[in-house]
C-alpha cells in the first residue's frame, strides 16, 4: 500500500480509475425495469467488448509499470504506451455510449468519466515523463507537401473576390441601398 502512496498522483488516478472502470462494465449500462422485474446487459455487449478488454490491458500494463518489469516494444516507450492505450479506451468507452443509448443506466455514465479522467490522466502523466505529443500543425503541413509532391498538383487556399463587391459589405434584402436609384 505504500508502494500505491508514493506513486505520483497521475499515475495513481489512472490505476485507480482502471480498477474502477473494469469493475464497472461488469454493471448494467443498459437497465429496463417493469415492476419488480429489472432485467439490462453490461459493457461486455457488442463494440463493449473492446472497451472493457481495453481497460483489462491498461490495467496489466500499468501494474507491470508498477512492478519495475521492461516494457518496450521498439519505438514505443512505457509512458506512449499508457497514453496510447487510455486514449483507445476512451475511444471505444464513448462509441460504446453512444451505441448503447437505450435505456441507459447510471453505471454508463461512470464508466465514461473514468475513460476521460484516466485519459486526462496518462496524457499528463506522459509529458511529465517527457513522452513528445506531436504537433498537429507540423503533422498538417507534413502532410500538404507529401500531397503536393506525390500528386504533382499544389494546393491553394481559395482565392479572395476582386473589385467591388469584395469592397463592400452585402445588404441585408429589403434595406434601402446607399447607391442611388434611378427612375426609368
Amino acid at each position: 500500500m505504500d508502494m500505491l502512496k508514493k506513486l505520483p498522483r497521475d499515475a495513481q488516478i489512472v490505476l485507480g480509475g482502471c480498477v474502477l472502470y473494469v469493475i464497472f462494465s461488469f454493471l448494467d449500462w443498459q437497465q429496463v425495469s417493469f415492476l419488480s422485474v429489472h432485467a439490462g446487459i453490461n459493457e461486455w455487449h457488442g463494440v463493449g467488448i473492446i472497451a472493457a478488454l481495453l481497460g483489462i490491458a491498461l490495467l496489466v500494463w500499468e501494474g507491470a509499470r508498477l512492478l519495475g518489469a521492461r516494457i518496450e516494444f521498439g519505438p514505443v516507450t512505457p509512458g506512449l504506451g499508457s497514453v496510447g492505450i487510455a486514449l483507445l479506451l476512451l475511444l471505444f468507452t464513448v462509441i460504446t455510449f453512444l451505441s448503447h443509448n437505450v435505456a441507459r443506466h447510471w453505471p454508463a455514465w461512470v464508466g465514461l468519466l473514468l475513460s476521460i479522467a484516466i485519459a486526462g490522466a496518462a496524457l499528463r502523466r506522459a509529458r511529465t515523463e517527457g513522452v513528445q505529443v506531436p504537433d498537429l500543425n507540423a503533422i498538417k503541413s507534413e502532410i500538404g507537401e507529401r500531397m503536393k509532391t506525390d500528386t504533382g498538383v499544389e494546393t491553394t487556399p481559395a482565392a479572395e473576390p476582386q473589385g467591388d463587391a469584395a469592397s463592400e459589405p452585402a445588404q441585408p434584402s429589403g434595406a434601402p441601398s446607399s447607391a442611388p436609384q434611378t427612375d426609368t
